[in-house]
């Protein structure tokens, strides 16, 4: 196991009827907020109501920061970032989902500093500091509430990239699964297509097998599979609710991959683009990505893929007496059948994608391996992954 330094400074409150702390939670770091949130749906729910009657109760003055988009854009966070100055605001309030708290991330940051907020993301600029951020998580999938990670997207270039700083990481975040159980049983599907992503990263790119890692990455997919069952089932399980919100904040904290030698996040690398291009969400983006790599990537790592085929989707039986290149075409198909059986895609086609630019995502994809330490990966194979998923 390799060495590691592992910090998570965010003090997370879960559970159902929590947000009556959060005025006072957000008044003991800043008096002058920013509320950050997304379209309508938050007025709809009577959440907006909720959310301003705390800031208000506990004497803390607001702006409002509305319309955060799915793949959140440059642009928007830029004009965020000036209301800050502005009003001389000193903590963001986030309300909403990954989206909604990654561009609060980068308001964090863009805040702070007279430049262009996109040099932070392409690595022509540091920063050293960024207003603190309240989390109030309402789409769990991307553990934004519980990481230091932001990822924006540039309307101009189409290019999908992140930061990443203990900075960003949430002062305060409030897991209140109760806020979920309207999620559209699709957008769920979604989200939990990404979580898994997260889990499944790490543990398909290991060097080795790892005892205790591999198992809570096992435990935690097959958890999220089950509540996505019953989800299926009956939308309003606040038991399966629950357990995708706590599993969406674990997944992507770094912790199921402390200490793995190997880990890295190609399927990520390879989704980016394509949600960059097509403004598809993450999620179904991952589903069209993560066969193709599998079916790629399989001479290298068919046994970690046959592991996951018997202890994640139950395949034991059906794998039995089998090498693990043959093991690995059913564990691909199996996961494939698993997709479209929760309406995801798993080809460009099923996604509405007719004409895919190549030349434009490989390059993305490329620049992403260099920025986030992917290896391995020459255009040659970026190329054939991307041609793959018609």
């Amino acid at each position: 196991m390799q060495n590691f330094e592992w910090i998570t400074p965010t003090r997370v409150i879960f559970g159902s009827g929590i947000l009556g702390r959060l005025g006072t939670e957000t008044a003991r770091i800043g008096k002058r907020a920013l509320f950050v949130y997304g379209k309508e749906s938050i007025k709809k729910s009577g959440l907006y109501e909720v959310i301003t009657k705390q800031l208000q109760n506990s004497g803390i003055f607001f702006v409002e920061h509305g319309g955060v988009q799915p793949n959140p854009r440059i642009f928007h966070a830029e004009e965020g970032a000036e209301k800050v100055r502005a009003e001389k605001l000193d903590v963001i309030v986030a309300v909403g989902g990954g989206s909604v708290i990654d561009e609060a991330k980068a308001i964090a940051v863009a805040a702070r500093y007279e430049r262009p907020l996109w040099d932070f993301f392409i690595r022509k600029a540091t920063f050293d500091d960024a207003v603190p951020i309240v989390a109030v998580q309402t789409l769990p999938a991307t553990s934004s509430e519980m990481n230091g990670a932001s990822v924006m997207t540039n309307e101009t270039t189409h290019e999908k990239f992140s930061i990443r700083s203990e900075l960003l990481y949430p002062r305060v975040s409030f897991l209140d699964p109760s806020l979920t159980l309207d999620i559209p049983v699709q957008y769920t599907a979604y989200a939990c297509t990404d979580i898994l992503s997260h889990l499944m990263e790490g543990y398909f790119t290991a060097d080795r097998d790892f005892l205790l890692q591999d198992g809570m990455v096992e435990g935690v997919c097959r958890a999220v599979m089950e509540s996505l069952e019953a989800i299926m089932e009956q939308p309003r399980d606040l038991e399966a609710r629950s357990t995708i919100m706590w599993a969406a904040a674990l997944a992507w904290n770094g912790l199921f991959k402390l200490g793995v030698e190997g880990a890295s996040i190609p399927n990520h690398m390879l989704e980016h683009p394509l949600s960059g291009y097509h403004d598809i969400p993450h999620g179904a983006g991952l589903s069209i990505v993560i066969p193709a790599w599998l079916n790629y990537m399989k001479p290298r790592i068919a046994h970690r893929i046959a592991l996951f085929g018997v202890r994640v989707l139950g395949l034991g039986a059906s794998l039995m007496g089998k090498n693990d290149p043959d093991a690995a075409d059913i564990v691909i198909e199996k996961l494939k059948a698993w997709y479209r059986h929760i309406h995801t895609p798993v080809t460009l086609h099923e996604a509405g994608i007719t004409s895919l630019d190549i030349d434009g995502c490989t390059r993305q994809a490329l620049a992403l391996s260099v920025l986030w330490g992917v290896p391995g990966y020459t255009e040659k194979d970026v190329r054939a992954i991307y041609a793959s998923m018609r």
